[in-house]
């Protein structure tokens, strides 16, 4: 295919990738590579013949950065002009096979027995590093803090989660799992919990004691290292209580050792006065009709969720 010019399109593109593909080589790291001409080089693998470099200033430009584009929907990316099919899933197929791939190489038998601990082993992830919606994980471990498995059980919008039950379900079971600490992102400033956070604590305290598997905390983590721990905040024990109606509250009268809170500077604790608010909302959210939908709702996906493990 010729240009105006007279000159091979074609041509001048593969020159183009080839002389990519050798910057690569020099510098694998990418760190001279900017953030279009890193999605320029992975494009080169879902767009073929074409100039992907103009390719990847639209899209940085529609969805705002380069982890916007990784973060977006599928249905978002197959929809943007000029985007192959092939690429759209290509890109989205970037951010799990980096989790897999950490997931993988770091340490499975990592011991989890205080904050900075737990912190560590998540700032690893991608799973809710730099993402622009909430992402909750959970890690599952034994009964010394030992860790079993760490997986993604949402997909989230800008302020709400919706947890998979049976996903949460299958993966507790498989991998026989005493605790699990749950671990989640604040895309804005404010990492406090909220209504929402509340009743997708109540959803997963439900789901895995039906396992027998305890939630030892839930940690939300906000902005410059800060995070909000359910447990240090006394209000994990309260959610329990709420949730006795369809729990054995006996398992969660437990002797499994605390995380240790040996990071004070970036662990917020709220005023005795924000707590109590917290639980006077905790309570009143258990007496509305909302909540009662809701968890009736999530025990229904459970019960599904038990039924497809047992007919396995």
């Amino acid at each position: 295919m010729m240009d105006k010019h007279g000159k091979d399109k074609i041509n001048f593109h593969e020159g183009h990738r080839e002389r990519v593909r050798k910057r690569l080589l020099a510098d694998p790291d990418m760190k001279t590579f900017s953030p279009h001409e890193v999605l320029e080089y992975l494009l080169f693998y879902g767009v073929q013949r074409k100039d992907t470099n103009e390719l990847a200033h639209k899209l940085i430009r529609s969805f705002g950065s380069l982890a916007a584009v990784f973060d977006a929907d599928i249905e978002e990316l197959i929809a943007f002009p000029e985007l192959p099919e092939r690429a759209a899933y290509l890109i989205k197929s970037v951010l799990p096979i980096t989790e897999a791939y950490l997931k993988d190489s770091k340490n499975e038998t990592a011991v989890l027995n205080t904050y900075s601990d737990v912190m560590s082993y998540c700032n690893n992830s991608s799973v809710t590093s730099g993402h622009k919606t909430e992402q909750v994980s959970a890690i599952f471990t034994d009964i010394n803090g030992r860790v079993r498995n760490f997986a993604q059980i949402n997909g989230g919008g800008n302020s709400s989660t919706t947890i998979d039950i049976p996903k949460l379900y299958r993966l507790a079971s498989a991998c026989k799992a005493s605790k699990v600490i749950i671990f989640h992102n604040h895309p804005g400033d404010n990492m406090y919990p909220s209504a929402n956070d509340l009743f997708t604590t109540s959803t997963i305290i439900i789901t895995l004691a039906s396992l027998n598997i305890i939630v030892a905390d839930h940690i939300i983590r906000g902005h410059a290292g800060k995070y909000f721990s359910f447990f240090c905040n006394d209000i994990l024990d309260d959610l329990v209580e709420a949730c006795a109606p369809f729990i054995n509250t006996d398992r969660y009268k437990y002797d499994l050792k605390p995380l240790v809170n040996d990071d004070a500077s970036h662990n917020v604790i709220l005023s005795e006065k924000d707590v109590a608010e917290l639980k006077k909302q905790i309570r009143e959210m258990f007496d509305s009709d909302k909540m009662r939908a809701y968890l009736d709702n999530a025990i229904k996906h459970l019960e599904l969720a038990k039924k497809k493990d047992k007919g396995k």
